[in-house]
């Protein structure tokens, strides 16, 4: 059987299943990490599923917990689960690609068509000095973040506060919803900093880097050495950072408005805003919160679940469907209604099997929440609809928001968590390509057009 797998070469022959594989081995290990003694506090082992749903949600750079991160994970296990946030954040195979070119200098065509899958770009050009511009921008953005965030992280935990501040950035930067906060009290997250604007700030635009991606911010950093205008940038970039500011100060003046009196009822009107802000850049997807999330209405679960389920950039870390999806479809049906003669953004023809795409990835993500929202309605109907919904929806895109503790949820839900957030890292299309097989060569044959009624 295993010679027959290896003749096939099904692995090497698509790049799209090679990255998906590459996200389970990363799982795979980590779980096997984390369940070593030398992982948990007191030397107690935690069990497979919650190591697996703890490795899951940070390679997935997703935050879901079963435990409390701080409580349960030595410093060990902190640093193995920031470890797989990095990683998963970058991709194993960019993050080989990477060393392949410091150590080598060079790339092979096989290498360069496996990385750049991974990160969503399809000219080859520049791609050397784009995964060596990939590394350092992480790193810087990563770093300048940690400096930052140490003020007041050090103020609160002392020394141990430089480490607290490394976990946060990386966790922003890479858009994973997990913290080791837990100290003052556990599963926190940042409410405790719900009054510190450089910890409000710091994070959202590590966050709102991380979402439109490197790729974004390297154009934009060529283009200023050129002295170009901004103008000039590429159309995918211009979707990224127009797409971006628009759904973060919607999504703030909405957070704003529905929560006013309510879970933001405590705070002045500045401190209103600030955490309405934090919020709106983490539901695109970091998934930290200075809010307590068990106290918001119906009505703001469903607001939230549309700001995951778009998410961010294809070229970043972020997970849901992609601004440029939600954009494409948009255009494609304000193209119908006004009965234009081509679908174009910013003046350029959108291509049909863009299109097509971004239609099916809708679909098919919304048909995967729908599913798995209600095979855990069946196991655990007591924990509410709006909860489980909420909970799928962050799971798939990768958001991480929690409305209720995770360890409510009967163990049969929390695999289908553990999947959702595996298919929203590697997208449903490209868990689809996984399957397929080489299609039979057939003779072209022209059908005739069908006229339907719709």
């Amino acid at each position: 059987m295993f010679t027959t797998f290896k003749r096939k070469n099904l692995i090497r022959k698509n790049p799209v299943r090679t990255v998906c594989f590459s996200f389970v081995t990363i799982i795979l290990v980590g779980t096997f990490l984390l369940m070593l003694p030398i992982s948990s506090n007191k030397g107690e082992n935690a069990t497979f599923l919650d190591c697996l749903f703890t490795a899951t949600s940070s390679t997935c750079v997703t935050g879901f917990t079963t435990k409390d991160t701080f409580t349960q994970w030595s410093d060990f296990g902190k640093t193995v689960i920031l470890i797989l946030i990095q990683t998963g954040g970058l991709g194993l195979i960019t993050f080989s690609s990477i060393f392949l070119l410091i150590l080598n200098n060079k790339l092979s065509l096989k290498n360069m068509k496996l990385a750049s899958s991974q990160i969503n770009v399809k000219n080859f050009a520049d791609i050397k000095t784009l995964f060596k511009n990939l590394l350092l921008i992480t790193f810087i953005c990563e770093f300048i973040g940690a400096f930052i965030l140490s003020f007041s992280f050090c103020k609160k935990f002392g020394s141990y506060g430089i480490f607290v501040a490394i976990f946060s950035s990386v966790g922003s930067y890479c858009n994973a919803g997990l913290d080791i906060n837990g100290m003052i009290y556990p599963n926190c997250s940042f409410i405790p900093f719900n009054k510190d604007y450089l910890v409000i700030i710091t994070m959202s635009l590590l966050t709102f880097l991380g979402g439109i991606g490197v790729v974004v911010v390297n154009e934009i950093i060529n283009l200023k050495k050129s002295k170009i205008k901004l103008q000039n940038l590429s159309i995918n970039s211009k979707i990224a950072i127009f797409g971006s500011l628009f759904l973060v100060l919607f999504g703030t003046i909405g957070f704003f408005l529905l929560e006013y009196n309510i879970s933001l009822r405590e705070h002045n009107i500045v401190d209103k805003f600030f955490n309405s802000f934090f919020v709106s850049t983490a539901a695109r997807t970091s998934g930290f919160t200075t809010v307590n999330f068990s106290s918001i209405t119906n009505i703001t679960k469903l607001f939230l679940c549309i700001l995951m389920f778009i998410g961010a950039n294809p070229t970043g870390t972020a997970g849901g469907i992609k601004i440029s999806t939600i954009i494409i479809i948009l255009s494609t049906v304000s193209y119908v209604i006004k009965n234009k003669r081509e679908n174009s953004i910013f003046n350029h023809k959108i291509n049909q099997q863009t299109t097509y795409k971004a239609v099916a990835l809708f679909f098919l993500s919304l048909t995967l929440i729908l599913i798995g929202g209600y095979l855990i309605w069946e196991n655990d109907s007591s924990v509410g609809l709006s909860n489980i919904f909420f909970s799928v929806t962050s799971a798939f895109s990768t958001t991480g928001f929690q409305a209720i503790d995770s360890n409510l949820f009967s163990d049969f839900s929390k695999y289908i968590l553990i999947f959702l957030m595996y298919i929203g890292r590697i997208g449903p299309i490209s868990f689809a390509l996984i399957f397929k097989l080489k299609a039979k060569s057939s003779k072209q044959i022209l059908l005739p057009e069908a006229d339907l009624y719709v």
